[in-house]
């Protein structure tokens, strides 16, 4: 438990600024504010084709610069304010914070003088893997957010679209069946909000269970966007090597091996080798092809007879103590490579869409200044915007992708298993179907 002044400390610190409780989170009684949710607006009823004068509804966008796009703005500045989701309201949740409090509410991942070293060395790997948890789960949360907030967009752009729609059916120049096209886009992009709100909301929950935080401490706010993808990937030299010696269970087995190799010698050592190789000769038998192993797999241990092969117990033991090692070190050797690799494929992929999204961005602008000279309509205009918001969410989520995986590469560097590749998700924007 953390001692009143050291608190006081870190409050005065600015190091846990608001995520200090009066009460404790098993009380019933403890205040807490009640979950918010903004439901999706419902679409208006199909209307009636030509139900509007053609000739008055033609000479209202034309008083206006760039026609239906201008007619849409005045009409919503004119209209009472909708209420948007305000979002959390309280602190700044960085990464490092996050970290510090998930920490603090594992006492079992610190390391006390009262262990001995391979329960120390036991305790911060634990640490390190659930740091890395914790990190990942904090870049989520953040993703998360922001692919909402594409997704708000691309509901927004939508639905732009639909009343588009439903004014060009109520002049006339529509039928129906246009319109209701657009209106299936707007209940697509309303299903993929839904979908992005809840991946934000158990994002942001799975977070807020490791770092300990509820009630108002609970509402804290996340940056509106991941770290910029850095000018150039890390270089892999010498990584292996910084692994090895900064692993602490690997540091005590090698330790140990090296221990036991003197202690045996380099003959009996090599006595069992050859001793081991007479006995896995014995149990794969004549299989020496691809097809004889594969088809007679070994049924049983190989055997080895110590009296016979005058090797005692300390042999053995000796063996299985040098082979431990040996075996940790290619483990950690071979996760290091699997991460960097992976670090370094999904950098590449995030430059990529990157790349996309600022074309993208280019293209958009483009379209803008022919629809101002008249060459482009209205429908070529929410087209570039759809396809410039796909852009930014392929983007996002391969900028997610970089930071997991570097997340991954730094937690085996500081001796966490590798959990593995994360799916990596394709760095190219679908364009939304729309009307024309």
């Amino acid at each position: 438990m953390i001692r009143r002044r050291h608190l006081a400390g870190l409050l005065a610190a600015g190091l846990l600024p608001v995520f200090v409780h009066a009460a404790q989170p098993y009380d019933p009684a403890a205040p807490v504010p009640p979950p918010r949710y903004l439901p999706l607006p419902e679409p208006d009823a199909l209307p009636e084709l030509g139900e509007l004068d053609w000739r008055e509804a033609n000479d209202t966008v034309g008083q206006f610069t760039r026609g239906h796009i201008d007619v849409l703005r005045w009409e919503s500045e004119q209209a009472a304010a909708t209420p948007a989701d305000p979002g959390p309201a309280g602190a700044l949740l960085n990464a490092a914070t996050a970290l510090r409090l998930a920490l603090a509410t594992q006492p079992a991942l610190l390391a006390t003088t009262n262990m001995s070293r391979v329960e120390q060395a036991r305790a911060g790997i634990e640490a390190a893997a659930f740091s890395r948890d914790v990190l990942r789960a904090w870049v989520s949360a953040v993703a998360a957010g922001v692919a909402q907030e594409n997704a708000r967009k691309a509901f927004d752009a939508a639905e732009t679209g639909a009343v588009l729609a439903g004014r060009m059916v109520r002049v006339g120049n529509w039928g129906r069946d246009r319109l209701l096209r657009e209106q299936r886009t707007l209940k697509d992009a309303g299903v993929a909000l839904v979908g992005a709100r809840q991946e934000a909301i158990g994002t942001r929950e799975a977070l807020a269970r490791m770092a300990g935080l509820w009630g108002e401490a609970g509402q804290f706010t996340l940056p509106a966007a991941l770290p910029a993808l850095p000018d150039g990937p890390m270089d892999g030299a010498g990584l292996e090597a910084l692994a090895l010696s900064r692993h602490p269970q690997l540091v005590l087995a090698s330790q140990e091996a090296e221990r036991a190799r003197r202690a045996q010698g380099a003959a009996a050592l090599t006595r069992w080798q050859a001793v081991v190789g007479e006995a896995l000769d014995g149990v794969l038998g004549g299989a020496a092809d691809d097809a004889g192993v594969l088809g007679e797999p070994p049924l049983r241990a190989a055997l080895i007879d110590l009296p016979r092969a005058a090797l005692g117990n300390d042999a053995a033991h000796a063996a299985r103590t040098v082979a431990d090692a040996e075996q940790q070190a290619v483990r950690v050797r071979s996760q290091v490579r699997e991460a960097y690799l992976n670090y370094r494929l999904a950098h590449d992929l995030a430059a990529q869409a990157l790349g996309r999204q600022t074309m993208q961005v280019a293209q958009q602008e483009e379209v803008l200044l022919r629809y101002n000279g008249m060459l482009k309509s209205t429908w070529d205009l929410l087209d570039a915007a759809r396809e410039r918001l796909a852009a930014e969410t392929a983007a996002a989520q391969a900028l997610l992708d970089f930071w997991l995986a570097h997340v991954n590469l730094q937690a085996v560097l500081a001796g966490a298993d590798y959990p593995g590749a994360d799916a990596v998700a394709p760095a190219t924007g679908k364009k939304a179907a729309g009307g024309h």
